[in-house]
């Protein structure tokens, strides 16, 4: 049968529009030879919810949080507790958290809540010198113990300010809600018959109510455990003065106020320091690799910060397809920089493999995605295609990996975008730290464990690690160099974190501004990766130091490898002996350098 002529020519005509097609894919898109992966589907841990129990377990000289209602946002008060190094126990008996001191009731007591003998048992505890606090005091004839006239009545108020007329406590306001926004939340205004106002929210009415009766017992009309929850699980963007470059540490107040209640209520309290011993704070500098240009930037710069004597860690976007927002540079060409990098002893992290935008409504994806198949393509600023969580992921870690040698366990997203099955698929392929969010957006400058979904059932073997200072605001970054430096002072005052991200330019300024970092702060900070910081915060993170009394003393218990980290003991006056080697006590903070394992250390 013969073909009409036609037919020659549609036929020709769709073989010439296949073969521009497979000459402009294969132009916008770089195959390394032999190279496919990974192979299998990821296999994380088994998602376990997390409960009370969990956190069921120290001894009597903690922080006791009663929990009345498991529904409420316990899980956050205890991620919240564990960042700022408050030993605590939760329980959901009443007999086992009054055989404490100082015990936190969240988050309400209530007939509801609680059974009729429990509300002369907390005034007991109280009257007998015990310290209790407590959210949303319902009733139970307990009003006088707080001094207060019930009931209390619901706020929208956006911040709260501590009694400026305390020492050292001037300026303090902390901002935890924004009405009009799903960040707005519900606080408890009291009115106080007897009791001290010690903080007020905006509109005057008090935040704060403390009564002493031998024993002091304190109203705060601030749900912690839902503020916690929504900061660190991403929801709370919208109560902070800024997204990014400045200093947000209104979670980290309250937590601050928190702890110094149970140093005043315990009599031999500890609190684990949130920075290494003999530093202030610790400094992380961050590189994102997403441009061209920016890989050999990227290697000199990791020279310059190798003679400096610093560490810094590298997140570096595996770019092999052309689309959008740039050309292909992840090639053969760019493997020597990036080994460079990691030859200078810096770290190599994972920055995805398209760079969205939209990154944050990706599919969370099968677990099936792999290189050379797996090819997103970014559209606009508001449209990609053929991405996933899993294979930004996946694909990026092995082509790293497999390619380059380095050992990747830290991611961050383009463009900070953060999708909230984030934590699920960082757990599911193999990474344990993550900076996808900004330091202001969770109120805090410290890190924190995420949670499956960024909801409040179950904990992730991940730790978010949030950015500080950017490079991509106005003004430039080198002209921001005393601002930043005002920031880094703020967080060394708490101890805490201050991760910087720089997009390497072929200029050098912002390397300048590093060094100029480096150079003001290398005798007070902690230059570490990102790896590195994690795997010591980790380590202090899941730290069960004990105190307990010892004869005429008192015991601390401390496991094994605590190491390099401090123990504020307020109330310490002596050390009797101590097996650890290195260690130092002055001034109430005992900084072990290298501690024998199990070692005990015995105070007076």
């Amino acid at each position: 049968m013969r073909l009409s002529p036609i037919l020659i020519l549609v036929a020709a005509a769709i073989l010439a529009v296949a073969l521009v097609y497979q000459l402009r894919s294969s132009r916008g898109f770089y195959h390394f030879a032999g190279v496919s992966g990974p192979i299998g589907r990821p296999v994380g841990p088994a998602t376990v919810g997390a409960s009370i129990g969990d956190f069921d377990h120290g001894s009597d000289h903690r922080l006791a949080v009663l929990v009345t209602d498991p529904d409420a946002g316990w899980l956050g008060l205890a991620r919240g507790l564990r960042a700022h190094g408050v030993p605590f126990t939760m329980t959901t008996d009443v007999g086992r958290a009054l055989q404490h001191k100082v015990v936190f009731v969240y988050p309400m007591i209530s007939g509801r809540a609680l059974k009729p003998g429990d509300f002369p048992a907390l005034a007991r505890f109280v009257h007998q010198g015990g310290y209790l606090l407590a959210f949303d005091v319902e009733g139970g004839g307990l009003e006088s113990l707080f001094g207060i006239a019930a009931p209390p009545t619901a706020t929208h108020t956006d911040t709260v300010a501590w009694d400026p007329a305390r020492k050292g406590e001037a300026g303090l306001v902390a901002r935890v809600s924004k009405a009009g926004t799903e960040a707005a939340s519900v606080s408890l205004a009291y009115r106080s018959a007897g009791g001290v106002v010690a903080a007020k929210f905006e509109d005057g009415s008090p935040a704060m109510i403390c009564h002493r009766s031998v024993g002091q017992a304190c109203v705060l009309g601030i749900d912690l455990g839902g503020l916690s929850a929504r900061a660190m699980n991403g929801r709370g963007e919208a109560i902070a003065k800024s997204y990014v470059n400045g200093y947000e540490p209104s979670l980290d107040l309250v937590y601050q106020k928190l702890a110094a209640f149970y140093v005043e209520g315990e009599p031999m309290p500890w609190l684990i320091d949130s920075a290494p011993p003999g530093h202030k704070l610790s400094i992380i500098l961050t590189h994102d690799i997403d441009f061209t240009r920016a890989v050999a930037s990227g290697a000199r710069y990791a020279d310059a910060l190798k003679a400096a004597g610093v560490k810094a860690t590298f997140f570096v976007q595996t770019k092999y397809v052309r689309d959008f927002n740039d050309d292909v540079f992840f090639t053969k060409a760019a493997l020597p920089s990036v080994k460079r990098i990691l030859a200078d002893g810096m770290e190599v992290g994972s920055h995805s493999v398209a760079h969205a935008r939209t990154f944050k409504a990706f599919e969370f994806g099968t677990g099936q995605e792999r290189y050379p198949s797996y090819r997103p393509f970014v559209e606009s600023k508001a449209k990609a295609r053929g991405g996933s969580v899993l294979g930004e992921l996946r694909v990026s870690k092995y082509l790293l990996e497999h390619l380059t040698g380095a050992k990747v366990v830290t991611f961050r997203a383009g463009h900070l975008s953060n999708p909230f099955q984030l934590p699920d698929g960082l757990a599911a392929t193999g990474y344990g730290t993550d900076s996808s969010i900004t330091a202001n957006s969770c109120l805090t400058h410290l890190p924190f464990q995420l949670t499956y979904g960024r909801q409040n059932q179950a904990l992730a073997p991940v730790f978010e690690f949030p950015v500080t200072i950017e490079d991509e605001g106005l003004p430039s970054l080198p002209a921001r160099l005393g601002a930043t430096n005002l920031v880094l002072e703020q967080i060394a005052q708490q101890h805490g974190l201050a991760v910087i991200l720089v997009h390497p330019d072929a200029s050098g300024a912002k390397l300048r501004f590093e060094q100029s970092i480096v150079a003001r702060w290398r005798d007070q900070a902690w230059f570490p990766s990102l790896g590195d910081y994690s795997a010591w915060w980790r380590a202090r993170d899941a730290m069960e130091v004990d105190l307990v009394p010892d004869g005429e003393g008192w015991r601390l218990s401390l496991p094994m490898g605590a190491d390099q980290i401090s123990i504020h003991l307020p109330k310490a006056k002596s050390l009797q002996d101590i097996s650890a080697t290195g260690s130092v006590f002055s001034e109430g903070v005992l900084r072990i350098i290298q501690a024998q394992p199990g070692a005990v250390i015995k105070l007076h």
